[in-house]
């Protein structure tokens, strides 16, 4: 892709920081964490688990109290990305307890992604990070942690770094752990081919990490950007895989998951490339999403999946060229609710400036105070 829509977000790549991760969960950083509002009191619908002390974060698991139940919601969930512990120049615009309060109470996401870097995750982040976590489990929220760095690590550093981390977190079902965003970096010696790699490593890490007793569910990605409609390409036998489907079909190597909690994760933009860069939308093939397609391709393999990161619009208003599209991805979603289980728009949080063509919130001063974005309703499922 020769563009992306982070813009000022493009990540930093913690291919050198891993090790200096894991040194500073060790050393217990003194790094402290935003300001926080403490939480009300408030019905859970997951079932809860009170945060561990802070010197508990890496050896005890919160998971430990649960089991591993069943984690998929009965209609397809509406959320949100919420943006800014990804930002190549800091973090000091993440999400904070108040950004996710709004998203949840005033607007009525109902699954929020939040994008990180993980060489950032210290102790104190990981307390701030639970407090976030535990307020929306407390609203019947699901968040999906997206580790945000576009580079697919070596199996043995993937699975070293999602233990620790998600134990941290109860695997209860409102947790999911999004693996690696828009994977690339496929270099094996040996198996050449992107996606046979990407199966093998896939299933390599999933297993790894389910011998180390995180049950939480898994949301993967895969090359190619992770877009929707290279999902399955429909080789024939006699050319080398293109696609995650492809490569998913000619694996045999055991499940892609013991569990069966891992979950296909798209993206999906209608600009001209897909690469999210623009506000007018290709309309070559109409008002057509594709997303019905990429449902079926799921449920012919007998997989479920998340649409994680998609938009056609801002709260600001929607292209003449999108309007169709985006009406259709919603419809798409509830109709293939047996197989989507969420879609989590992108565009959220402070870090964006007013003039960002996919901004959801409305004008920063006035964002969860004005009425709800036409827009934004849309978001919602509306």
């Amino acid at each position: 892709m020769k563009f992306h829509r982070t813009r000022n977000l493009a990540v930093v790549s913690a291919v050198s920081a891993f090790a200096l991760a894991i040194s500073a969960f060790a050393s217990q950083s003194s790094d402290a964490p935003g300001q926080l509002v403490a939480p009300t009191a408030a019905k859970r619908e997951f079932a809860t688990a009170a945060p561990a002390p802070a010197s508990l974060l890496i050896s005890a698991p919160i998971a430990a109290q649960q089991s591993a139940t069943s984690v998929e919601p009965a209609a397809s969930l509406f959320g949100a990305n919420l943006s800014g512990a990804e930002a190549r120049d800091g973090d000091a615009l993440r999400p904070t307890y108040s950004d996710l309060q709004g998203y949840i109470d005033h607007f009525g996401f109902k699954l929020i992604r939040y994008p990180f870097i993980d060489s950032r995750m210290t102790p104190a982040r990981i307390n701030e990070l639970r407090t976030l976590t535990e307020y929306a489990r407390s609203r019947g929220v699901r968040m999906i942690l997206d580790n945000h760095t576009y580079h697919w690590k070596s199996v043995q550093e993937q699975v070293a770094f999602w233990t620790t981390f998600a134990r941290n977190f109860p695997d209860d079902g409102s947790i999911v752990l999004d693996l690696v965003n828009e994977p690339g970096g496929f270099n094996d010696p040996v198996v050449t081919n992107d996606w046979m790699q990407w199966i093998r490593d896939a299933k390599l890490v999933i297993s790894g990490l389910r011998k180390n007793g995180i049950n939480h569910p898994i949301a993967i990605q895969y090359p190619q950007w992770s877009a929707s409609f290279r999902f399955d390409k429909a080789e024939p036998i006699s050319r080398a895989c293109e696609s995650a489907g492809c490569a998913i079909d000619r694996d045999t190597n055991g499940p892609l998951d013991p569990l069966n909690r891992t979950y296909i994760n798209a993206h999906r933009y209608w600009d001209k490339g897909s690469s999210g860069t623009n506000k007018i939308c290709e309309t070559t093939w109409g008002a057509n999403s594709g997303l019905d397609t990429f449902a079926a391709q799921l449920r012919k393999r007998g997989l479920k999946g998340y649409v994680t990161e998609a938009a056609f619009g801002s709260s600001y208003g929607v292209d003449t060229t999108c309007t169709g599209i985006g009406q259709d991805a919603i419809a798409d979603v509830k109709a293939n609710s047996d197989v989507l289980l969420g879609i989590t728009w992108w565009g959220g949080g402070r870090i964006w400036p007013e003039s960002y063509h996919f901004k959801i919130e409305p004008a920063k001063a006035t964002r969860f105070t004005a009425a709800i974005p036409a827009y934004t309703q849309l978001l919602l499922g509306q």
